[in-house]
């Protein structure tokens, strides 16, 4: 054979066979490029259950209307609902919707295992260091020195006048008899 067609041969074999390695590249990087990308962006498959544990939050359904939100809320007709707190009610959470009827859902922090400061509606004026008990209608009031039973929800972290919103460092509630 002449030398000259042996070096052509030599030379299209490696262009062949480069080529031939190129192409393997590609299609193992394009197909596991796509296999990342379907993984990495395949819809969740979410299932809205009860059971189980709660990372400081639950969803109830509402006995009856809330007329705004942060209202103190406690365990309702069953264990699916809530209804607003009275001022000897021993609150569960602090309901973060309103609800204009019942059966209603809404996000309920609980009280025992919030991760953030709780937001709450003032029934009178608070004053920063306050302890913070349940007052009528789901709101918040200020520890009295009257007399009887409460159940200390947390302390206020702000000063706030009446009906406004008070942050507060939300405690699992906790029983205070005053004498």
């Amino acid at each position: 054979m002449h030398p000259i067609l042996i070096s052509l041969l030599h030379a299209l074999g490696v262009v062949l066979f480069a080529t031939i390695v190129a192409m393997s590249v590609k299609a193992v990087t394009e197909g596991l490029w796509r296999w990342r990308h379907q993984r990495r962006h395949r819809p969740d498959i979410i299932a809205n259950i009860g059971e189980g544990v709660h990372h400081g939050s639950v969803t109830r359904k509402t006995d009856a209307a809330l007329a705004s939100r942060y209202l103190l809320v406690k365990p309702g007709s069953d264990a699916d609902h809530v209804a607003v707190t009275g001022v000897s009610d021993i609150p569960h959470g602090i309901a973060q919707d309103e609800a204009t009827a019942a059966e209603e859902d809404v996000a309920v922090n609980l009280l025992g295992c919030a991760k953030s400061t709780q937001l709450g509606v003032a029934s009178g004026t608070v004053t920063v260091g306050d302890l913070l008990v349940p007052a009528a209608s789901g709101a918040v009031r200020t520890l009295p020195a009257s007399a009887g039973t409460y159940y200390i929800i947390g302390r206020a972290l702000a000063t706030v006048a009446t009906t406004e919103l008070v942050e507060f460092d939300p405690y699992p509630p906790t029983q205070r008899v005053v004498e």
